[in-house]
């Protein structure tokens, strides 16, 4: 699926203009158990995340909202399910970057359309990724990697996980004019195995699983991959103070079948910025190397999701990255 940047946004913009309901609906809202999809197993980030989102909005809504796990072919799985679903707010995909703006460019027949099919609510988190290093490397920082490559062309193997974080190396090959070497691996376990015994030299990996490698003194932590420094771990630099307006980090946000009412999405959307500002969720989830981050409306989303697509498939297509 390959889209001009303009009708990426006229579809963004085209997603919060559904049709009104009658406002009945919108205060009698919810009524029943809301479902939130996460494309992913239970134990990871995303899944985290569902459920402290979802025990908090059931108090709140007093109606259960119950995490529905469908993992499986880069979340496309579950994406899809909901991309069906009624367009009546009970159904929710807790959705990633891959998701929205790279499956489209990554997939030439995907099974949904993300510009189309889903309506945005807001941004719910980032989770940031970090370039890690073995021991054994003497590079210490962005710019001793960029250093030592321009040095030994192709001496540095950088592994990698995940479509993300593939796009993520390539960008930084791109913005620093070099060519690091990219291993796939089968999953962040085996890349981090890899990284241990000196298969490779350098990978991406999100930083809840990298740190406590690091703090353990079995690997270092170079810098965030995301546009700004954490609170989790506030002495790991970004990419960006080498590299200004690097920005490649992994977010979490939830989306909606398109033509649910938009009364309906900006009553889940405020509900959605009161559970993520409270302190005993956020505390709960920094801890857990996950960045509560929200959206002030359903729009300004939007307008965030056509900014990423217009990076990441300018990288997707520079290098010609294709998953089928």
């Amino acid at each position: 699926m390959r889209m001009s940047f303009g009708r990426i946004a006229a579809l963004a913009v085209g997603l919060l203009l559904a049709a009104p309901v009658p406002q009945s609906s919108a205060q009698t809202y919810p009524a029943r158990q809301i479902r939130l999809v996460v494309p992913f197993a239970a134990g990871g980030p995303a899944d985290l995340l569902a459920r402290v989102i979802a025990a908090e909005m059931s108090k709140d809504l007093g109606q259960q909202v119950f995490v529905d796990n469908r993992p499986g072919a880069n979340t496309i799985i579950g994406a899809d399910l909901v991309a069906k679903a009624d367009p009546d707010g009970y159904t929710l995909l807790m959705a990633i970057d891959g998701t929205l703006v790279m499956n489209p460019f990554l997939y030439s027949n995907l099974a949904y359309d993300p510009f189309k099919d889903f309506a945005p609510v807001s941004l719910v988190a980032d989770v940031p990724s970090v370039i890690e290093a073995n021991n054994n490397v003497t590079a210490a920082s962005v710019e001793d990697i960029i250093a030592a490559e321009k040095a030994a062309p192709g001496s540095l193997l950088m592994g990698y996980s995940t479509p993300t974080s593939q796009v993520t190396a390539e960008l930084l090959n791109m913005r620093a004019g070099i060519k690091l070497t990219l291993v796939p691996y089968r999953g962040g376990t085996t890349q981090v195995t890899g990284l241990l015994g000196g298969e490779i030299q350098l990978g991406l990996e999100s930083v809840n699983v990298a740190l406590p490698f690091a703090r353990a003194g079995k690997l270092k932590v170079i810098a965030l991959t995301g546009g700004s420094r954490i609170a989790l771990a506030p002495e790991i630099p970004t990419v960006a103070e080498t590299l200004p307006g690097f920005d490649l980090g992994i977010w979490q946000s939830i989306v909606v079948p398109a033509k649910t009412p938009p009364a309906i999405i900006d009553k889940l959307h405020a509900e959605i910025v009161a559970v993520l500002a409270r302190d005993s969720v956020r505390d709960k989830l920094t801890t857990q190397g996950v960045q509560p981050a929200t959206s002030k409306s359903p729009q300004e989303f939007a307008a965030f999701i056509h900014s990423q697509a217009e990076i990441r498939s300018k990288v997707i297509q520079a290098v010609g990255i294709k998953l089928n």
